[in-house]
Parts: structure tokens; sequence; C-alpha cells
């Protein structure tokens, strides 16, 4: 699933629009010991209007966020086909829909079992199907020529009890505290998945995408619990790993230099290829490349670009992931900002047996906190 797909797919996720419909919910409330309280399955047409419009707003959610970060693609191993494993789960439940009893409560059963969630919390499932029109090679829709892409959209969304002190009671006509507790539920899913993916303008029941609210904390008994699939390093962590591939096989070649010209490069190289369909990756052979330009030695850029290779499995890090806006330098109780274009303006340097950081100041206005600086 590309950037193309997913922004034709949230194109039309929204209740005015024709070709995408949403079929059956299917809603349920499970507290923080894993206990069902309530599960229902309607027909979307049946919802009201105001229910309605926040039930689209929370799955629309799900498909929001860059792909690579929020939102990530994961294969279906071959064994999870398998009868009552996940892949084979979603596809019966797919299949039957959402009235077959028999296969959704496998489905909510599976979902409960397997995943990791300390709140209390609402589970949303929809039954949708989008109308594709294909297209001739002027991009024009041909009315006559369609298939549906039947998807099923899952939601995951926290249950808040709170109490919100007082109150005004209308029949008392006064100020009270309020002794009741409301079961409030997010519209804002933390969690999420789409199966089967929209790629190439159709189908790919080999492959799921999953949404997390923040990119940086994926819930991963989602990920290989409750889908089955081999977890992918979160954007910081993929950060991190790069970071730690440069550390060992670079070591004491990695100065402010190499680091700053690396980020510019990886960085240079992410937004010349921003606009094709898939994220621009760094294979192992343009980290070797980009070291050696960067003034490394050839046999410490080898050593990276295999110490890379074996960390990725093949599995390349998203160009974007990788870099900074900023370079930031960091000692014992001083940090120093510094943007991408004024990086060649700082030096290090070692006198006397210490060592020093030091700044060209080409600028003669310098202001601190604000204050305006004099250099005697």
């Amino acid at each position: 699933m590309n950037k193309k797909d997913l922004a034709e797919l949230k194109k039309h996720f929204n209740a005015s629009d024709d070709l995408l419909t949403i079929q059956k919910i299917v809603t349920c409330f499970i507290d923080a010991e894993k206990t069902r309280k309530c599960q229902s399955v309607r027909s979307f047409a049946e919802i009201p209007d105001e229910e309605m419009s926040v039930l689209y707003q929370t799955f629309a959610k799900v498909l929001k966020g860059t792909l690579g970060k929020g939102l990530v693609e994961y294969p279906f191993p071959n064994e999870v086909y398998e009868e009552d494993q996940s892949q084979n789960l979603l596809w019966n439940l797919l299949q039957k829909g959402l009235d077959d009893e028999e296969q959704l409560e496998k489905m909510i059963s599976h979902i409960e079992k397997n995943m990791i969630y300390t709140l209390p919390y609402a589970l949303f499932i929809a039954q949708c199907t989008y109308t594709v029109f294909e297209k001739n090679k002027l991009g024009e829709k041909n009315k006559y020529d369609s298939h549906d892409y039947q998807f099923l959209l899952c939601a995951v969304c926290p249950v808040e009890s709170r109490i919100d002190g007082l109150i005004y009671d209308e029949e008392e006509n006064n100020i009270i505290r309020k002794l009741t507790f409301d079961k409030v539920v997010s519209d804002a899913p933390t969690d999420g998945f789409l199966f089967p993916t929209f790629t190439g303008r159709g189908p790919d029941v080999n492959h799921v995408l999953y949404y997390a609210k923040k990119a940086k904390d994926p819930n991963t008994s989602i990920i290989e619990d409750v889908l089955g699939c081999k977890f992918i390093l979160s954007a910081d962590e993929e950060k991190e790993a790069f970071r730690a591939v440069l550390d060992k096989a670079v070591g004491e070649e990695l100065n402010l230099n190499v680091i700053a010209s690396v980020n510019e490069k990886i960085q240079d190289y992410a937004k010349t290829f921003a606009n094709e369909p898939e994220p621009p990756v760094v294979s192992d052979i343009m980290v070797r490349d980009i070291l050696l330009d960067s003034g490394i030695s050839q046999e410490k850029a080898e050593a990276a670009q295999q110490l890379y290779k074996e960390t990725v499995e093949d599995n390349y890090f998203t160009a974007s992931n990788l870099t900074e806006n900023k370079t930031t330098l960091s000692s014992s109780g001083i940090t120093v900002s510094i943007s991408g274009d004024a990086t060649d303006k700082i030096t290090t340097r070692l006198i006397d047996g210490r060592k020093f950081l030091m700044i060209s100041l080409d600028d003669p206005e310098v202001t601190v906190n604000g204050f305006q600086m004099k250099i005697q």
C-alpha cells in the first residue's frame, strides 16, 4: 500500500461520499479485567446522524498518519492463515460479514485474549465497501468498469471513568456535587487496523495496515499477538538502531562534520523522492556511499554497510526516520541547537588537552535570552 492508495481511500472516507459506504458496525465495551460488558451489531443506516458523525470521525482517524510512522503495513506470516489464526479469522469475518455470530465471536474473543490494554476500552469494527472505478491512461474514470473493494476497519478507543465535581441540577435549581461516574469513550483511537490493505487500487489479503496514535509507542501486542505479524521498528527505534550502527562501525571517525554530512545527505535524498508512491528507504550500499562521501575511510564505511545489512534484515529503514531537522550538541548542562544550513559554522578543537566547541559568529548581532550580547 503506497501513499497514493492511502490518499484515495482517505479522500472517500466520509459520510457524504457515495462510493464508500459502511454497511455494519460492531461496538462493544471491555473492562480492564477483559470482561465484555456489552456488544451490538447495527446496520449503519439505523444509527442516528449525531452518532454516525462521531463514528465516522473515529474510523477516519485510523487512516490518518504517515506511512512508515503512525501507519505501518505488515505482511502476514504463512502460518497465520491456518484455522483460527489471525489472518484466517479476519478473512472469514470479511467473507461472512459482521452478522455471522460465530465468526464475530471468534474475532472479538481473539482480540480480548491477546491484546494488552491497561484501561477499559471500546472496540469498534466497521464492514465497508468502496466502489473502485478503473481509470484510463489519462487518469479518467470509466463509469462502466468498476469493482468493489471490501474491507474491515477496527478502532480501539480508551474509556475513562470520570466525575466532574460540581454540576448544575435543573430539578433542584442548585449547584450540587455530582455523585455518578460517566464512562467516556474517546473518539480518538489509540490503535486500529485495516484489512485487507488497499494496494494497486485493489485488496491485498496478505497484508494488514496497523495504526498507532503514538507512532513512538505502538502496541506490540496487537501487532504480534492479535494480528500475528512480526513487529517492525518504530520511526524512533529505526533512528536509534541506525545511530548504534554508526557508533559501533565508524567509531572515532564519527566527528561533528561527518554526523552533519550524513544527516544532510539522507535528508536531501528523502526530499528528492518525497513525492514517490513508496517512502524512500536507505539501502546498505547507500550507507557505505554516504559515509565515503562524508570522509569516512573505506574500511569503516564497508564495516558500517555490513552491520547495517545485518541489523535491518532486508527491511531497509525509511530515510525520513533517520534525520534531524536540527543538529543538537549536548554536554553536561549545555545544549546547542543548530539549523541545517549553519552546521559549517561549528567546529571542535582540542587546545592544551581540553575539548572546545567553536562557533563562528558571522553576524555581529548575538542575543542571549532575548538580550543583545556584546562580545568584548
